[in-house]
């Protein structure tokens, strides 16, 4: 039991960390787990509803078709040699992000919390994949009255990618700009 306890709270403080902390504030100079030292140079992609900045290098992969206008409502992006990608799902309205469901047989839900602010909820939540072979964090943001909803998320092989990449996922998760009608 405490080793589920203590697994749930290493993922929640990860959780805490990466929508509270600026970023590259878990890692330190020198460490192995330094964050990649690029500078962000930026490509933009332009989904249906919204445009995000990924990192130069990393290869964009369109997944949801917008069923609301042409484009897609979700992609991942992923960095050089697939040790982590980058998320997105962000609609016109509330929407169903099929492409980052949950898959019994190979995958589990090992944490996830709730948070009502103001006139929003908040989501995180972490999938491992039964083998160990990666994680997927997610931040789900919906609107009270439920029409906007917006997903950003990071897949990782190890903890030491996730901290690599820790930099570049926040600036890409700040860089997020959602469209209006």
């Amino acid at each position: 039991m405490s080793r589920w306890r203590n697994l749930f709270l290493l993922t929640l403080m990860f959780l805490l960390a990466m929508t509270v902390l600026p970023a590259g504030a878990a890692t330190q100079k020198g460490s192995a787990e330094q964050a990649v030292d690029t500078p962000f140079k930026p490509n933009v992609f332009s989904g249906a509803w919204f445009e995000i900045r990924y990192p130069a290098g990393f290869s964009a992969r369109p997944s949801l078709k917008s069923t609301t206008a042409g484009g897609y409502d979700s992609a991942e992006f992923i960095a050089p040699g697939g040790e982590v990608s980058f998320y997105v799902f962000a609609p016109q309205w509330g929407g169903n992000p099929a492409d980052i469901a949950l898959m019994p047989e190979r995958e589990q839900l090992v944490t996830e919390q709730r948070r009502q602010l103001a006139d929003r909820e908040i989501r995180w939540f972490t999938i491992a994949a039964r083998d160990g072979s990666y994680r997927r964090s997610y931040q789900e943001t919906v609107a009270q009255q439920g029409s906007v909803r917006t997903i950003l998320g990071i897949k990782y092989r190890n903890e030491e990618a996730r901290l690599r990449y820790q930099q570049a996922y926040q600036q890409f998760r700040k860089s997020l700009q959602l469209y209006a009608d």
